[in-house]
């Protein structure tokens, strides 16, 4: 074997590793989550990296026929991620029937936003029916 084929090898060997150990590191992410925005960045990684691995096949080969499979995916990824990030955007539309919460960590905030304005309105109702925080008039 020649030098430039050992030399060869073994770059292909560690862009392989780097590239298997993205993709495990993008679907733990994926896995852990916790929110909608971790799963797409990871999921834009797994696609990424399946993207690095077509191109670094064709350089190896040096064959440019998965172009256009290359150029399908990039845009599934593309289009996919335009699509999270427009349904996790609050909503600015007054037609939007006071729905501005679209994500499950924006339901909970402001559920607890709700139920705070809630508590303060019921202070505020005692003290206007008389009664002082002691209890006593």
């Amino acid at each position: 074997m020649s030098a430039a084929v050992v030399v060869m090898a073994v770059g292909v060997a560690l862009v392989l590793l780097l590239l298997g150990a993205t993709l495990a590191l993008a679907v733990g992410r994926i896995v852990r989550g916790p929110t909608i925005l971790d799963r797409m960045i990871g999921s834009d990684m797994v696609l990424t990296t399946v993207l690095l691995v077509i191109a670094a096949a064709i350089v190896i080969r040096q064959d440019l026929s998965a172009v256009p499979v290359l150029v399908v995916i990039a845009a599934t990824s593309v289009f996919a991620t335009v699509a999270v990030a427009r349904a996790v955007t609050p909503s600015t539309d007054p037609e939007d029937e006071g729905m501005d919460a679209t994500t499950p960590e924006h339901a909970v905030q402001a559920a607890d936003e709700a139920a705070v304005a809630g508590q303060a309105d019921d202070a505020a109702a005692e003290d206007d029916h008389g009664h002082t925080a002691g209890g006593q008039r």
